[in-house]
């Protein structure tokens, strides 16, 4: 053995340090950072916004927790929109008028599901989440939702709201990322799922 080399023991694996180690998910911290710009701007959407913008932010990996946050007030349990540990503000989506002015700063609107839907067309139409359109568009395929005539309201809400700001081109682009573009049928219940159905119901 060379007087240069280091003594090792038999059969034992020389342990490298690993580099460029990935920062563990915290939508936690993530959640509360945001909170706290909606509290500290008594929930004025503008100024929100430009605190936002000029924050250090991660959307691209917590684009679905700032989505939870600016529709429920906070961080939700999993499957449900039911609190979750964690700072809330009172200024959310759930919790305003439901009009598209107190959505994005005086046609009411009647329920929370309208307010969802403007919600996810404005979360797309503005780059507010990151949220991938697969993950908005598969859970609403579920058979009971659809057979009780819960999906096709809130879908065709979701698509006024879009095509307000958008083209009927970047509609389609959504709607191929979210693996619906030739799906969309299933939005509607068996007993109007027809051709005719679909054009009497979208013109």
């Amino acid at each position: 053995m060379s007087s240069k080399e280091k003594p090792t023991l038999g059969g034992t694996r020389i342990k490298t340090r690993k580099r460029n180690i990935a920062a563990p998910l915290d939508p936690a911290a993530f959640a509360d950072v945001v909170v706290q710009i909606y509290l500290d701007n008594d929930g004025d959407l503008e100024l929100v916004a430009k605190n936002v913008e000029s924050s250090d932010l991660n959307f691209s990996r917590y684009g679905d927790t700032f989505f939870e946050v600016a529709f429920t007030g906070g961080r939700t349990q999993p499957g449900t929109i039911k609190p979750d540990e964690g700072e809330r503000h009172p200024y959310s989506i759930i919790e305003c008028e439901a009009n598209r002015e107190a959505i994005l700063p005086s046609v009411i609107y009647e329920n929370e599901r309208k307010k969802l839907a403007i919600f996810t067309a404005l979360a797309f139409s503005q780059k507010l989440s990151g949220l991938p359109p697969e993950a908005v568009f598969q859970p609403l395929l579920k058979d009971n939702l659809v057979g009780k005539g819960l999906v096709l309201p809130f879908i065709t809400d979701f698509f006024k709201e879009y095509l307000v700001d958008n083209s009927l081109e970047d509609l389609i682009s959504i709607l191929k990322r979210g693996k619906m573009e030739d799906n969309l049928m299933e939005f509607f219940p068996s007993a109007k799922r027809s051709a005719e159905g679909f054009s009497e119901h979208f013109t």
